[in-house]
């Protein structure tokens, strides 16, 4: 899981490097295009930022022997960290 989520940080650290903000120019229309994108790219961005944080906090977790355990004690499931590596929560 340690591998999985590491590749994970990587890709989301390059996703979040290539993101640029639009600029098309000066028209209303221009304008208008601009801001519909420019909140389809911060919307992407903020997702990744959010994800790469859960990421970084469960290789925290590794790293302090409290991975794969929730926050009151409860060992969550092999199958559902294959499904999120990040997972911090039972599914219940």
């Amino acid at each position: 899981m340690k591998d999985r989520l590491e590749e994970e940080r990587k890709q989301l650290l390059h996703e979040l490097a290539q993101a640029q903000m639009p600029e098309y120019g000066r028209s209303e229309e221009e304008n208008v295009t601009e801001m519909e994108d420019y909140q389809s790219v911060m919307a992407t961005t903020n997702a990744a930022k959010e994800r790469l944080n859960e990421v970084e906090e469960a290789l925290q977790r590794i790293q302090d022997t409290t991975y794969g355990v929730t926050e009151d004690g409860k060992e969550i499931p092999e199958e559902r960290l294959r499904a999120n590596p990040a997972a911090k929560t039972l599914i219940v």
